[in-house]
């Protein structure tokens, strides 16, 4: 593994567990369209998963959650039946992400017990924090702050792959924005070595609950459950807030509910401003859609 990945492994396996979540992000006038939001819409489509997105495939999906929505087979969707049908599809999106983090969990555990002891001493935790810091410390002050570049990849290695939106995103300090957000606690932009290993130090004794000096397996896996369910619970009341706006834009004549024609109309919409060269598909290669206000509905 090169260097770069292991040192910024070693940052997320410790960071992940721990930390608070920072501010979200106010939302903005306009979407802007990216490579992960297209990679989210060929994932969420693509029945075949050849990395293409057909209109028939899209059509077919789209007919299947309008159908599965419809509890009362009355062909048109009301506020409840919309919102039902998007909570189905989230909770499987947000118990497979579930299993997924703490499956890394137990992955990040091997990685911080060096001496293979079988738990995690603070030394080795403020350790590997260390190495953590100094990798984001680019320009070498001491120092994490809006002055340090992002660190760069070596020429050789292979750009990350563009990924699909998760459901479910846990706060981490790969980046120093992230950092800040984290460890700033007087906000003044900028996070010392000295605070940051001080803030580190604290969690360690906050999740040492038997008070021994050191995490065993389970008081770090079980620290990382208990928020990782809280994250859950907070994305998925958020997301389900968000249903009832798109529901909103999808009723066109305010009726309180959503007719097959209107719930259509809103495919045919999403599904061209994505086939940005109109043959009828979709798939990476193609260039990203130009921004507009956002009309995102699911």
């Amino acid at each position: 593994m090169k260097t770069m990945n292991k040192a910024l492994s070693l940052f997320l396996a410790v960071s992940s567990c721990y930390l608070v979540a920072a501010e979200p992000a106010k939302s903005k006038a306009v979407h802007q369209p990216t490579p992960e939001s297209k990679a989210s819409f060929i994932r969420d489509y693509d029945l075949n998963k050849d990395g293409t997105v057909t209109a028939e495939e899209f059509a077919q999906v789209r007919q299947q959650r309008f159908s599965s929505g419809d509890e009362n087979q009355d062909a048109v969707l009301q506020l409840d039946e919309y919102v039902n049908e998007y909570a189905n599809r989230l909770d499987k999106r947000l118990h497979a992400e579930r299993e997924g983090q703490i499956k890394q969990t137990h992955t990040r555990i091997g990685a911080l017990d060096k001496d293979k002891s079988g738990s995690i001493s603070l030394a080795e935790y403020q350790d590997s924090g260390e190495r953590a810091f100094n990798f984001i410390d680019t320009n070498k002050d001491g120092v994490i702050s809006k002055a340090d570049p992002a660190p760069k990849r070596p020429a050789s290695e292979k750009p990350e792959p563009v990924r699909a939106r998760p459901a479910l995103v846990m706060p981490t300090t790969h980046s120093v924005a992230g950092m800040l957000a984290m460890y700033d606690k007087d906000g003044d932009g900028k996070v010392t070595k000295e605070e940051y290993l001080a803030e580190r130090a604290a969690a360690f004794k906050r999740t040492d609950l038997d008070g021994n000096g050191d995490l065993s397996a389970d008081e770090y896996l079980n620290e990382f459950v208990d928020r990782l369910d809280r994250q859950i619970a907070k994305t998925r009341a958020g997301q389900l807030k968000q249903a009832e706006v798109r529901f909103a834009a999808l009723d066109k004549d305010k009726n309180q509910q959503i007719s097959a024609a209107e719930y259509q109309a809103s495919g045919d919409r999403m599904f061209a401003r994505w086939d940005t060269n109109a043959d009828k598909a979709v798939s990476m290669k193609e260039a990203l859609p130009a921004i507009e206000p956002s009309q995102r509905a699911d």
